[in-house]
């Protein structure tokens, strides 16, 4: 790890060094509880010592702007740092121990010893499955070294295994979504932390950079594929992501997708199957998948009996087996041989649901990006910011999905239905 990743982390937001600094501003130190130390006078002084400086350590500065001069803060750190690790070979099972030792090593590598990188690592690593703090610390230690996918893993683990992490956590965690592009997961954080009594005001400017690549969307408005969707390669298939749909569902390689642009509220994903065999010959089934602004005082089954209203529904049934993505599902099927006769007639499947405005849009499609690749052979990624995200369409979404096949092919083609299905997750309460 190079000193410089340490400021392409910083410049990878678009915010200067100093302010960052602000943002991670909260003692960690006093996390450590002093009782369960050594009580002998080195380890208890470097401790006393180490607590009212820690914050001047918290990132790597390029330009140092704090009252104490960075020489000085150095060799106390350093000091403390080689006091510790004497003392942890008198007391190798001293657990609270490890830990400052761990945090200090952190803290010393932000002021630019490269050295103590691996001490910081291994020593946190040791105990971050069963303290919550040594993650959180890990956790701001590869936020800051330039590596937030597997810091952000960290903050994540605490906050799905701690019932209560402090005020200082919550902003420590809000920094690092924020480098790890879960702006979503950033804003949160800091609510999250304003409501715990004596919390530390919030960086407000760091929060304003979280909060404004959010963007608010507009039925009235289009918004293009690129602009609406994200299309990821996993195994078995390719996941289709809509922040601004509220939707992602998985799709098959074979399968020949046309996604339109959104208008009106409304997003349309159609998929061509791949051909299967029947007695007349290879053919495909149509999927689609609809989503749509619900209309104000629309319900759900007034929408799906306007889309029923449909010839091509008539004599319909209730549908059973149907894996629902939500609590509720109406599905209907048609069999009939007033369509597709040359094939033997036609098998339809509809799948219609609702989904609720959740208090966090778009929380539940986040996950930890790496930093922008390097671009200009300098050896620094690109610092460009990234894109506003369209927000969720507010209110309620009403969801249509449909299966048109032949009688033949419907066994093959309905498990493809399935398999949106169960692969579908929505954004909802």
């Amino acid at each position: 790890m190079k000193l410089s990743s340490r400021v392409a982390v910083a410049l990878l937001q678009g915010v200067t060094l100093a302010c960052l600094c602000a943002a991670f501003a909260r003692a960690q130190v006093r996390e450590i509880d002093k009782s369960k130390l050594p009580q002998n006078s080195a380890v208890q002084q470097s401790y006393s010592d180490l607590l009212v400086i820690d914050q001047y350590a918290r990132t790597f500065e390029t330009t140092w702007s704090y009252p104490v001069p960075k020489t000085e803060v150095t060799t106390r750190f350093s000091r403390a740092l080689h006091t510790l690790e004497n003392a942890q070979q008198r007391d190798p099972d001293n657990k609270e121990l490890e830990l400052l030792t761990g945090l200090v090593a952190h803290l010393v590598y932000n002021l630019g010893d490269e050295d103590a990188n691996d001490l910081a690592l291994t020593l946190l690593k040791s105990q971050a499955k069963d303290d919550f703090r040594a993650a959180w610390f890990l956790g701001m230690h590869q936020c800051q070294s330039n590596d937030p996918v597997a810091g952000m893993e960290q903050f994540l683990h605490v906050e799905t295994t701690t019932a209560s992490p402090p005020a200082a956590f919550w902003q420590d965690y809000a920094v690092c979504a924020g480098l790890a592009s879960m702006p979503v997961h950033a804003i949160r954080a800091y609510d999250k932390a304003r409501k715990i009594p004596g919390a530390p005001p919030v960086d407000a400017q760091i929060e304003e950079l979280a909060r404004n690549k959010i963007k608010p969307s507009d039925v009235t408005s289009s918004y293009s594929p690129k602009q609406a969707w994200h299309e990821e390669k996993i195994t078995g298939g390719n996941r289709l992501t809509s922040n601004i749909c509220g939707q992602s569902f998985v799709t098959l390689p074979s399968y020949q997708l046309k996604i339109g642009d959104v208008r009106n509220g409304m997003c349309i994903v159609t998929a061509d199957t791949e051909l299967y065999p029947s007695r007349y010959g290879p053919s495909s089934a149509s999927l689609l998948v609809m989503t749509q602004a619900a209309k104000p005082d629309e319900s759900l089954e007034a929408f799906s009996q306007h889309i029923l209203k449909d010839p091509l529904y008539a004599g319909k049934t209730p549908a059973s087996g149907i894996q629902c993505p939500v609590p509720t599902c109406f599905a209907y099927e048609v069999i009939t041989d007033k369509l597709y006769k040359p094939e033997g007639g036609a098998h339809l499947l509809v799948v219609f649901f609702a989904t609720e405005q959740p208090v966090y849009p778009g929380l539940r499609f986040e996950t930890p990006q790496p930093p922008p690749k390097e671009s200009n052979g300098s050896g620094l990624p690109s610092f460009a910011q990234s894109e506003q995200i369209p927000q969720r369409f507010n209110g309620t979404l009403y969801t249509f999905i449909s299966l048109d096949a032949n009688r033949d092919i419907f066994p093959r083609s309905r498990a493809d239905l399935d398999q949106i299905l169960k692969s579908f997750v929505v954004d909802t309460k």
